[in-house]
């Protein structure tokens, strides 16, 4: 959504501009985990890591990142 302001331009707030963004393809990812593609697909596959399937799209939110991370953080990821 977009807002003006008394100049009569308007703006968007930076929620906006990263709720435009709720699913990250792999290759986005892959490149924000610093991981390969194939790491990421192979773990999707096996139902490994926490991922969303939008019809045959393997996507990924913020929270599904963080969560990867933790994981891998604690040793808790194969």
């Amino acid at each position: 959504m977009r807002t003006g302001n008394q100049d009569g331009l308007t703006t968007s707030s930076p929620e906006q501009a990263t709720m435009g963004k709720m699913f990250l393809t792999v290759p986005e990812a892959s490149q924000r985990l610093g991981v390969t593609r194939s790491w990421l697909y192979e773990r999707t596959r096996r139902k490994l890591i926490p991922h969303r399937k939008l019809g045959k799209f393997v996507r990924f939110t913020e929270e599904d990142l963080q969560a990867i991370s933790a994981a891998a953080a604690t040793g808790n990821l194969r």
